[in-house]
């Protein structure tokens, strides 16, 4: 009885967990560039369940222990592009499957970071930057536009200024197996090995997030139907045990 409970506080556990997934996923649904995530969770050990008598033991079947989260995966889905003739907009169509392609961009204390928001902007001295203020590198460093008035960025991500190939934008590409942490800002930070990516590069458009809003609602739906199935549960066995207690103490 004591181990009902248990069990069923660790699914209240995992449920909050899966909510908290899914509701920043709901939170992101028009965020250029975003990738939404995934919660997937593991079973503890399974316990075999047995009567005993005078005689023999009899296999009645198996006990579930509960769960617990495992990991939080990034779904690199292709969102959809949306087109918004700003020059400075820049989005990444993947070519090759299974490949997944990056703007490189710099923070402020030189740290390389990758995005698939390509919302980009001039700041005051003329480098192309994200809007938290990163720059967006090139092979050459970071991309700068001044001086210039017609920006035209080709498939290949090569940079022209008013007819004048300035630089080529660094976009990266991960394997699979590569290691993806999201830190904020819609940046990653990524362990693997990186190779120049095959993509293409669309400009005057943007990548949409991938989540589908109605897809994600219900799955919202059903971690508080789940969270509260354990809740009631719990519930269960507290007024078992209060009745059992109660008893016992009056025999």
């Amino acid at each position: 009885m004591i181990r009902g409970l248990y069990t069923s506080a660790s699914g209240m556990l995992a449920e909050m967990a899966r909510t908290d997934v899914i509701s920043n996923n709901l939170a992101n649904v028009n965020t250029f560039g975003f990738k939404k995530d995934g919660a997937v969770f593991r079973a503890f050990p399974e316990m075999d369940i047995h009567r005993f008598d005078e005689s023999r033991a009899t296999f009645i079947g198996v006990l579930g222990t509960g769960a617990r989260l495992d990991q939080i995966y990034v779904d690199f889905t292709q969102g959809e592009l949306q087109t918004t003739s700003n020059p400075l907009d820049l989005a990444i169509k993947d070519e090759v499957p299974g490949e997944k392609s990056f703007f490189e961009v710099q923070a402020p204390n030189g740290e390389l970071f990758y995005t698939r928001d390509g919302s980009f902007t001039v700041d005051g001295e003329g480098f192309l930057v994200t809007k938290e203020g990163h720059y967006v590198m090139g092979e050459s460093g970071p991309v700068n536009l001044g001086g210039g008035t017609k920006i035209v960025v080709n498939t290949e991500g090569e940079i022209y200024l008013d007819g004048r190939m300035v630089d080529r934008l660094r976009v990266i590409a991960f394997p699979q197996n590569a290691f993806f942490e999201k830190i904020g800002d819609n940046l990653f930070r990524v362990q693997g090995q990186p190779s120049e990516s095959n993509a293409q590069i669309i400009q005057g458009a943007l990548e949409r997030s991938n989540v589908n809003a109605v897809s994600e609602m219900v799955n919202l739906i059903s971690a508080f139907r789940s969270y509260e199935a354990n809740q009631r549960m719990i519930t269960a066995h507290d007024e078992t045990l209060a009745k059992a207690v109660s008893e016992i103490a009056r025999i």
